[in-house]
């Protein structure tokens, strides 16, 4: 399974789909229900693809017509290997005795 990362524009968010819960904790917070769905086309802008994107996600009866819910983009977390793959060692050049090694 891939992570997906990005980022949400919380300007964008309607305050209506804003709703403040009551917790067992005695605290008053504010959730918001979201959906995360998969992008038809990949979208790309500069040198990012963005494969997700965020939406509010109001019941049927509180959607507003022409209100848009979008809220953001993601895209695929592509982790970047801290190590040398097997075929990248077995593709190296060999440690000659004159190399300057610090042990």
């Amino acid at each position: 399974m891939s992570s997906l990362y990005g980022s949400i524009c919380l300007s964008d968010i309607p305050r209506s789909q804003m709703k403040k819960v009551m917790c067992k904790d005695g605290k008053e917070r504010i959730y918001l229900n979201i959906f995360v769905g998969e992008r038809k086309e990949p979208a790309t802008f500069g040198d990012r693809t963005y494969t997700h994107f965020v939406s509010c996600s109001p019941r049927k009866e509180e959607r507003v017509e022409g209100e848009s819910y979008f809220i953001g983009d993601l895209r695929t977390f592509q982790p970047q290997p801290s190590s040398p793959t097997a075929e990248q060692v077995d593709a190296a050049p060999s440690v000659s005795d004159s190399d300057d090694l610090p042990f």
